[in-house]
């Protein structure tokens, strides 16, 4: 996909792409409810992500949870990241949490669109 280009004095923001955000979303989704609530959900109608889940909620609980906060830790590192990036490519306000709010739902899928992006060079 090409970069979306500013307008002259808006900042840089780049929605991450709906595949991405549909497939994260739906995943952090599964992978909470089956940590927090699993009775929850009838697993048996996912077809085979049902039952690795259900194979996992049963077999392996701890390592289920710590691989939810892991993931959740990662993106949030992530995160920061961006908000340090923002800064450094000179995009502040609401754009700039817009970027970080972003990155920490959706990882790299919206990280490495900001890594991409090159401002411009101010003309002196």
């Amino acid at each position: 996909s090409k970069m979306a280009t500013p307008k002259a004095n808006e900042p840089y923001f780049e929605r991450a792409s709906p595949f991405w955000m549909s497939l994260i979303g739906v995943g952090f989704t599964i992978f909470g409810l089956a940590v927090y609530t699993p009775q929850s959900v009838p697993w048996s109608m996912l077809g085979p992500l049902g039952t690795l889940t259900q194979y996992l909620i049963k077999n392996h609980p701890v390592q289920l949870y710590r691989g939810f906060w892991i993931a959740w830790g990662v993106h949030t590192v992530e995160a920061i990241i961006a908000a340090i990036l923002t800064t450094m490519k000179n995009i502040g306000g609401v754009t700039r949490l817009k970027w970080i709010v972003q990155t920490q739902l959706f990882g790299l899928a919206s990280l490495y669109m900001l890594i991409l992006y090159k401002p411009k060079a101010k003309a002196s």
